[in-house]
C-alpha cells in the first residue's frame, strides 16, 4: 500500500475519532451508481421498491466529470450502488476511464446477464475487483432469493468468467463470490453441507475469495429480523478448499458508534445527486449534486458538517437513514468497526 495513502487513512482515522466537522482532506472513496436498474427482484434488496423516476443509467459525460475531479484524491471507486452495473451499456468504458486515471475499481454484480464477450472486456478493462452476489448454495434457495435468475445458468456465467480470466493470463480483477444464508428452514448442519458441495463446483477454477456475510437493514428500511443468518469470516481460496467451521452470527451490539462513512466517502447516484452513505437506498438524504458542484466541495459543505456534528454529539434522531441503521451498532476496535479493520488488513484491492 502506498505510503501517501496510508498517511491519508491516518488523517481520516483521527478526524473520525475527534469528530471533526470540517475535514482538511477530500473523500478517499466513492460509490458511483452506474445503473440503478436491475434485472432481478431479490428478497433482501429494496430495488424493486424504487420509483421508475429513480431507475436509469448514469451518462458517461457525468461519470467522466466525477472521475476528472476525483482522480487526484480518490483512491477507490465502487462502480455500483442500488442496481445492476452490467446493465449500463458503457460500464466497460467507465471502468477503463477510472482505471486509466489511477482509481482502483470494484463491481458488485448478480452475474445473470454476463456474456463471454462482456467477461473478456471487463477483464481487460483494468477492473480491480468483481464480486458476484450469489444468495443460495442450492437451486431451491438461490432461485427463491434471486427472483428471475436460474441457478445453473448463473453458475455457468461465473465459472466462464473465471476460465476467461485464466485463459487471458490476467491477475486482475480479483474475483469474490458473496453469499448470504437466508433460509430460516435450513439448519446449521444442512447449511454447512450445502456450502461444501457448492465449493466443490469451483474445485478446478477457484475464485480469489469466498465470503458469507449477514445482510444489513439498509438504514432501517429493511426488516431483517425474520431471517436467521449463519456466517463465517472470509477465507482465501488459494490453497485448500475447505468449507470451514460454521458459526451462528452474533446479534448486533446495542452500543452506538459514530458512522465512519461521513469522514471518508460519498455516494453519487445515477442522476448526479449525492448522498453521504450507501445505506441511503431511497436517496432521502441528499447533500449535493455533482452536475453543478464539485465532489470536493460537497464533501465539506454545511450539510456534511452537520451530519458529522450530529454523530459526534450522538444526536442522530433527525437523520432519518441513520437513527435505525444497524451499521451504527457494530462491534468496534479503537473506535472503528471491526469488519472495516479486517477488510483493511485482508482485502487485496487496497494493495499494490
Amino acid at each position: 500500500m502506498k505510503p501517501k495513502y496510508l498517511s491519508r487513512l491516518s488523517n481520516v482515522y483521527f478526524s473520525y475519532l475527534l469528530g471533526k466537522q470540517k475535514t482538511n482532506y477530500p473523500p478517499v472513496k466513492l460509490w458511483i451508481e452506474t445503473s440503478s436498474r436491475c434485472n432481478l427482484s431479490c428478497g433482501l434488496c429494496l430495488n424493486r421498491n424504487l420509483p421508475p423516476s429513480q431507475k436509469s443509467d448514469m451518462e458517461f459525460l457525468l461519470f467522466k466529470k466525477i472521475i476528472d475531479e476525483a482522480k487526484d484524491y480518490v483512491y477507490e471507486a465502487n462502480l455500483f450502488h442500488r442496481g445492476e452495473p452490467l446493465l449500463n451499456p458503457q460500464i466497460v468504458e467507465m471502468t477503463e476511464y477510472a482505471s486509466q486515471n489511477k482509481i482502483k475499481t470494484g463491481l458488485y454484480t448478480n452475474g445473470a446477464i454476463l456474456t463471454s464477450e462482456l467477461s473478456r472486456r471487463l477483464i481487460k478493462s483494468g477492473l480491480d475487483l468483481i464480486t458476484f452476489s450469489f444468495d443460495g448454495y442450492t437451486k431451491e434457495v438461490y432461485e427463491k432469493n434471486r427472483c428471475g435468475a436460474v441457478f445453473e445458468e448463473t453458475l455457468e456465467k461465473i465459472t466462464g468468467f473465471l476460465k476467461e480470466k485464466r485463459k487471458l493470463g490476467f491477475k486482475k480483477p480479483l474475483v469474490h463470490i458473496l453469499a448470504m444464508e437466508q433460509d430460516a428452514d435450513t439448519s446449521p448442519e444442512q447449511f454447512a453441507l450445502q456450502k461444501k458441495e457448492f465449493i466443490k463446483r469451483f474445485k478446478d477454477i477457484p475464485p480469489d475469495r469466498f465470503v458469507t456475510r449477514k445482510p444489513h437493514n439498509w438504514g432501517g428500511s429493511l426488516d431483517t429480523g425474520k431471517f436467521r443468518f449463519i456466517t463465517r469470516e472470509p477465507h482465501s481460496w488459494r490453497g485448500s478448499l475447505h468449507a470451514g467451521k460454521m458459526t451462528e452470527s452474533k446479534k448486533d451490539t446495542t452500543k452506538f458508534i459514530a458512522c465512519t462513512f461521513p469522514w471518508y466517502a460519498l455516494v453519487v447516484l445515477q442522476d448526479g445527486k449525492v448522498s453521504p452513505c450507501p445505506q441511503d437506498f431511497y436517496g432521502n438524504m441528499i447533500v449535493g449534486d455533482v452536475n453543478t458542484e464539485t465532489v470536493e466541495a460537497i464533501f465539506n459543505n454545511e450539510k456534511m458538517q452537520a451530519i458529522r456534528k450530529a454523530f459526534k454529539n450522538k444526536n442522530i434522531e433527525n437523520l432519518n437513514i441513520c437513527k435505525d441503521c444497524d451499521r451504527c451498532r457494530r462491534e468496534t476496535f479503537l473506535g472503528v468497526p471491526k469488519e472495516y479493520l479486517k477488510k483493511f488488513m485482508k482485502d487485496s484491492i487496497l494493495k499494490n
